[in-house]
């Protein structure tokens, strides 16, 4: 499993390359972070790792409010915004008591634990990614493409 996390973060890093969109490229360089972090967090020290994913999430979101304006995002997208708040508040009060049951730790987050809440964090930057790269080629956005 481990391997294949690996693999896939490689492949996430080629294809942040490949593309020439910066929300996509952005994006690409989320989830190759997300599948090398198992890997870092199996060293000595975990601080070090979470330290690493703060800086490295820090700069990719520097870049994605240079390259859009969220200013009129809320204003647009209401009833899409509602149904995401809606549906997490969803997952919370269903999902978040079996994940209690179990110890949480480090070891856990990436394996049988927690893999909805990580493909519910893919699915609300894959929403994110959608309505702010209708806003870069838009004259709305600080920088447009």
């Amino acid at each position: 499993m481990l391997f294949l996390m690996v693999v896939s973060s490689l492949f996430f890093g080629v294809m942040c390359y490949y593309m020439s969109d910066p929300m996509k490229s952005s994006f690409f360089l989320i989830l190759s972070l997300l599948g090398i972090v198992p890997l870092i967090s199996m060293s000595g020290s975990v601080w070090y790792s979470y330290f690493i994913c703060l800086l490295f999430l820090s700069g990719i979101f520097v870049i994605l409010v240079y390259f859009s304006s969220l200013s009129s995002v809320i204003g647009f997208f209401k009833p899409l915004f509602f149904l995401l708040v809606v549906l997490s508040f969803l997952m919370l009060i269903f999902c978040l008591p079996t994940y209690l049951v179990g110890v949480v730790l480090m070891n856990n987050f990436y394996w049988s634990f927690n893999f909805f809440v990580f493909f519910w964090l893919v699915f609300v930057l894959l929403f994110f990614m959608n309505f702010t790269s209708y806003f870069v080629g838009m004259s709305g956005s600080l920088r447009s493409v």
